[in-house]
């Protein structure tokens, strides 16, 4: 495994393409492709389904072979070896389990191109600083959506929410031969229930310093390094005081506090070993899933950049979780919050349909994973509006208070989910039975 605490780059670009710090020209890009184990004349343009993280990614052409190029974002992945790892790790261990005969030929992994160099991808030093930067084919007949409402038809809504679900099946049981402890996650503090409410713990005493804070800081260097100034508020007395005093944040504040033991449920499951310590996606939502542009087949799962140890329930939970919400993440009308359950059903019977791997155990506690992440969610949301928006940051056009609305939003939304809780209990155990 690469140390990502030391950085030893390899290539340095040509001084004659040396242009604009602030951003990268067409010859740049021209040449850092060039860089990697392709044939033929090289053609760039900008990528129009780039997401908000690898801001960096462009569509190559060249030998009749379309490629994508992406520059891992080091401004949020602070150690893009990491990155790198797992990301190979995954792809290797969907490409061995379809050799083996496991999940669903159909499926597609992710195909890195190596460098000219016989590398996984590509370390440099140029004028923007030090960078890595991945070659991936760019798997063709595919579509991707960004939300459900997309599509007009009801009946296609649900077909292929179910088909996000058995995408998540497919992925989980083609990566669960990897074994957890050879990853390091790539975001540290990331889906770590315990951290974030020794956040909220922090900032609900208005500590301002690390050395106030030092009882509830983690001990891992790394770990906390990477989290220790979420610790802390940001805010002025006043306005500290103005959101912590705000009457209309009252009742989620409770909720937080008063469940923080069933919020803690997927760690506690894995630390008395009864649901598996696999490794997750981390970001499973609809837009990362690839589809078939003829039959609508799920075929792949990408955006492999948030890789962790944890367990497939959280995927789960988090892919419901964002899927059902019928008002999005910004809703100020709370009457409008509600679960979309058919959207749930379907997405769980075509999870429960595909899985393989899955055990009973974890299966009994699909329905609590949804409900627990969407609580995480609101937590994370909450903490960072007490705290002064330091993670989840304010766009210039966004309202000052938009996190106090996300957590609300979520907080709500879990309560719906609860409220929901025992007819999806039903759903569920009647699609594992048709699965057995």
């Amino acid at each position: 495994m690469i140390d990502d605490s030391i950085t030893t780059p390899l290539l340095e670009k040509p001084p004659h393409l040396i242009g604009s710090i602030n951003d990268y020209s067409i010859s740049d890009i021209e040449w850092i492709a060039s860089q990697f184990d392709i044939s033929g004349p090289v053609r760039v343009s900008a990528f129009p389904g780039r997401g908000n993280i690898n801001l960096h990614t462009y569509e190559v052409r060249a030998g009749g072979t379309e490629y994508l190029l992406q520059k891992v974002n080091s401004d949020v992945f602070t150690m893009p070896y990491r990155v790198m790892n797992s990301m190979t790790a995954s792809i290797r261990a969907q490409a061995e389990s379809l050799r083996d005969g496991k999940g669903d030929p159909f499926w597609v992994p992710i195909e890195l191109i190596s460098t000219r160099y016989g590398q996984e991808f590509l370390d440099l030093t140029d004028e923007h600083g030090w960078s890595v930067w991945r070659m991936m084919i760019r798997i063709p007949d595919s579509s991707s959506y960004k939300s459900l409402s997309e599509i007009s038809s009801r009946e296609a809504q649900l077909k292929l929410a179910e088909e996000v679900g058995r995408g998540l099946a497919i992925y989980s049981d083609l990566t669960s031969s990897i074994d957890p402890k050879s990853i390091d996650g790539s975001l540290p503090g990331y889906r770590d229930t315990p951290l974030y409410y020794s956040q909220f713990h922090s900032v609900m005493a208005c500590n301002r310093t690390l050395a106030s804070a030092e009882e509830l800081l983690p001990q891992d260097p790394i770990l906390r390094k990477s989290t220790q100034q979420h610790f802390l508020v940001a805010l002025s007395d006043e306005e500290y005081a103005e959101r912590r005093s705000d009457p209309e944040l009252a009742p989620y504040l409770q909720i937080v506090e008063e469940r923080e033991p069933f919020a803690l449920g997927l760690w506690a499951a894995i630390d008395d070993s009864r649901i598996r310590h696999t490794l997750i996606h981390g970001d499973t939502k609809i837009e990362n899933f690839l589809f078939c542009t003829e039959t609508g087949r799920v075929k792949s799962l990408v955006d492999l950049d948030t890789i962790m140890p944890f367990t497939w329930l959280a995927d789960y939970g988090d892919l419901q979780r964002s899927m059902v919400n019928v008002a999005g993440e910004k809703e100020r009308d709370l009457s409008k919050i509600k679960v979309d359950q058919d959207v749930y059903e379907a997405v769980a019977k075509g999870f429960l349909l595909a899985a393989e791997e899955v055990t009973d155990h974890e299966v009994s506690m699909m329905v609590f994973a949804v409900q627990a992440i969407t609580l995480e969610l609101g937590l994370r949301f909450l903490t960072d509006y007490l705290r002064g928006d330091t993670y989840f940051q304010l766009g210039p056009n966004d309202p000052a208070d938009l996190n106090k609305v996300r957590a609300i939003v979520q907080l709500t939304l879990y309560k719906r989910l609860v409220e929901f809780g025992p007819e999806a209990e039903q759903r569920l155990r009647s699609f594992r039975k048709a699965s057995a």
